[in-house]
C-alpha cells in the first residue's frame, strides 16, 4: 500500500501517513527552491523542457501535440507546487533567470 494513499478517512494512521509523506514532499520542494542553483535547474525544466510558455499545438500532427501537452502539463504542476509552496521563491527564480544567473 503506498502511504500517501487515504483509503480509509476514517483511519488515523492512513491520515497521518498521508500527512507526513506530504510534509517530506514538501521539505524536498524546499530543498531544491533554496539555493539558486535549485532555481536555475527548476526553470530550465519547467521552460526548456516542458514548454510552459509556449504553445503546444503543431499543426496536422496530433501525436506531436499531444506529446508537447503532457509535457506543459507536467511543467504547470511544477510552477503550481513551487507558487503555492514559496511563492516569493518563484518570483526570485523568475528574476535569476532574466538577469542570467
Amino acid at each position: 500500500m503506498n502511504n500517501h494513499v487515504v483509503h480509509n478517512s476514517s483511519d488515523p494512521n492512513q491520515i497521518a501517513n498521508a500527512q507526513d509523506w506530504q510534509e517530506d514532499r514538501d521539505r524536498d520542494l524546499d530543498y531544491i527552491i533554496q539555493s539558486p542553483r535549485g532555481r536555475r535547474w527548476l526553470h530550465s525544466l519547467i521552460h526548456d523542457y516542458c514548454n510552459v510558455e509556449r504553445r503546444s499545438h503543431v499543426p496536422g500532427d496530433h501525436d506531436s501535440t499531444a506529446f508537447n501537452e503532457g509535457a506543459r502539463s507536467v511543467g504547470l504542476a511544477l510552477v503550481d507546487q513551487i507558487k503555492n509552496r514559496d511563492y516569493g521563491k518563484y518570483i526570485e527564480m523568475l528574476k535569476e533567470a532574466e538577469d542570467g544567473n
